[in-house]
């Protein structure tokens, strides 16, 4: 099946009300939530590994969680093969206030976009518009 988006955030309910944004919005999006980054990570390798399987073309990253921060696997994924991340958006989604996150998610050329939680339709539509 072809995993359109990658929700990536340690909270278990915001994964869940995320993919219900998203499919209200985009019922045609394959979604796949992780609650560790590390997951991510390595479904994104098995995937590239895999000749008939699509890449994610968006990931929604919070920056706090515990074990791999998503400054970590910003950092992590920006060493990944061009060919795993060259069509894939990386939209930073955090409850974060910090204008340092701001500046620091301009700094990753991965990074296309930062909005805050929680997601809405209006949100989502701006990323899948620009």
């Amino acid at each position: 099946m072809i995993k359109d988006i990658f929700l990536i955030d340690d909270d278990g309910l915001v994964n869940f009300l995320n993919q219900e944004i998203i499919r209200e919005s985009f019922p045609d999006k394959n979604v796949q939530a992780f609650e560790r980054a590390t997951d991510a990570l390595d479904e994104l390798k098995k995937l590239a590994e895999s000749p008939n399987s699509n890449l994610p073309l968006l990931i929604l990253l919070d920056i706090n969680m515990p074990v791999m921060d998503g400054w970590e696997f910003l950092e992590a994924f920006d060493r990944l093969p061009t060919t795993i991340c060259k069509n894939c958006k990386v939209v930073m989604h955090t409850s974060s206030i910090d204008p340092r996150d701001l500046e620091k998610a301009k700094t990753f050329s991965s990074v296309t976009d930062y909005i805050s939680k929680p997601l809405t339709n209006q949100s989502l539509s701006k990323i899948f518009l620009s």
